[in-house]
């Protein structure tokens, strides 16, 4: 009689086939060419890799990757339907209520097979991003209604996620020892890079990006209060960004609220506030590219003889030639800084994943042991080497990652005196610059940058 785990071992085979082997496929090297036409600027081509079928509904990465790419085109409206496609897919996989049979067995697939038998629901920091990105589309459109709405979701997000990712913590519960020194023994060098990396990250639930942003809404919106308290959880999450430090000054000086103006100066040193009529010009830096992932694989000996492959993802970091933009205007010199390492933020989320996807490897490779024993029982040396070889070809970390991101995301927030025509911005090597007009009338002014090896990608938006 053929024991339960070879029964199970077959239906998974089937499902490989009737997938067309998507549970095989290589998502890095599947973006290479977009990857590297986005880092050239040459946006409407990656759109094209990204091509959605006839029902107007692809997966979720696919719409995550057009709807960055829009907006790195201007196609804001665009860009947005994307980005909210992909957070209602998102949400409806996260609120099913009633667990239907694909799912079920997708979830049995991804303990016999890998992680790509799951659908994928984007990663914590992405989910995050994409409320971020969204409300950065509707500022550059002048909606400030619908970027209020999508600010409030960014920190609804990020409170509702780490409290998912410390349950799942919770319940992986003793699986998880042992974790980093498996990793390490599997491969030092990648290992230790990503983890040097992540310890740059505060936390993947408090993104300074999502609430800086919040906090532009809600003072273009009058609603200072509200800016003031996004600002104080902007600077926990980047506490090195002088752009905050400085609008958590002024802010507190227009609030009136003396005791916090003394604290913020004696931390972060005196700023004098813009003086009354200047022009507020708030400039967001969108560089490099984002890291990819690729395959750590480790064999592991078990049950009577066979071999088991255990595999997970590591990133691998993309070099940059424009390490920031400086603005000038009438003496006035300032440069972008960091406010969202995304590099970092990768590294750390899925360094605060790979307790938990250690704990689902243990328990892959144990059913792939009483699955090959299985084998070996019912068929001998051939059975058992049938398995062992169906175990490594199945045995693939899941490397989807939301790959049309950049590398960075910068700030830099100066202000000109009234009626200032222009601005200057150069790139950093100063390879490229380029002029902005200012609108007559404007008080603030965003400016969004996008740098490629081809020169600075720029559009603006006046209030």
């Amino acid at each position: 009689m053929i024991s339960s785990p070879y029964r199970l071992f077959i239906p998974v085979l089937v499902f490989i086939l009737g997938t067309g082997c998507a549970t095989m496929k290589n998502y890095t090297k599947d973006t290479r060419e977009s990857r590297s036409m986005v880092a050239e600027g040459r946006y409407a081509g990656a759109l094209d890799t990204f091509s959605l079928p006839k029902t107007g509904k692809g997966d979720i990465l696919v719409h995550l990757e057009r709807g960055i790419i829009l907006q790195y085109m201007g196609e804001y409206l665009k860009s947005a339907h994307e980005f909210e496609t992909a957070s209602s897919m998102i949400t409806a996989y996260e609120n099913r209520a009633v667990v239907s049979a694909e799912k079920t067995f997708r979830q049995g697939a991804s303990l016999v097979i890998n992680e790509k038998a799951l659908q994928y629901r984007g990663k914590d920091f992405e989910k995050i991003l994409i409320h971020a990105f969204d409300a950065l589309d509707y500022l550059m459109l002048g909606n400030l209604e619908d970027a209020r709405v999508e600010i409030r979701q960014a920190y609804h997000r990020q409170k509702q996620l780490y409290k998912k990712h410390k349950k799942a913590m919770e319940e992986a519960g003793s699986g998880t020892r042992g974790w980093e020194n498996a990793f390490r023994d599997a491969d030092t060098a990648a290992f230790e890079r990503n983890r040097i990396k992540a310890a740059r990250a505060s936390s993947v639930y408090q993104n300074a990006f999502a609430y800086y942003i919040s906090a532009l809404v809600y003072e273009l919106n009058n609603e200072t209060d509200e800016a003031y308290i996004d600002l104080k959880k902007a600077i926990r999450a980047a506490p090195k960004c002088r752009y905050i430090q400085q609008d958590l000054i002024r802010l507190a000086k227009n609030l009136g609220f003396h005791e916090d103006v003394s604290k913020w100066q004696q931390k972060y040193g005196e700023y004098a506030c813009p003086t009354k009529g200047s022009i507020d010009i708030f400039v967001v830096l969108e560089s490099g590219s984002a890291p990819f992932l690729e395959d750590m694989s480790l064999p592991v000996p078990f049950g009577k003889g066979g071999i088991s492959f255990v595999s997970f993802p590591v990133y691998v970091f993309v070099p940059q030639t424009t390490s920031a933009c400086t603005i000038r205007c009438r003496g006035i010199t300032a440069r972008t800084g960091i406010v969202c390492d995304i590099d970092a933020t990768a590294a750390r989320d899925l360094m605060d994943k790979l307790p938990i996807l250690f704990a689902k490897q243990v328990a892959r490779v144990a059913v792939k042991s009483q699955i090959t024993d299985a084998m070996g029982d019912q068929f001998g040396g051939i059975g058992l080497l049938a398995s062992t070889v169906a175990s490594a070809v199945t045995e693939q970390a899941d490397l989807r990652t939301w790959s049309s991101l950049p590398k960075q995301i910068q700030v830099a927030r100066i202000h000109v005196p009234e009626n200032t025509a222009y601005i200057t911005i150069e790139s950093v090597p100063g390879l490229n610059h380029r002029r902005i007009d200012i609108p007559g009338g404007t008080k603030h002014l965003i400016v969004l940058v996008r740098t490629a090896k081809t020169g600075l990608y720029i559009q603006t938006k006046s209030y």
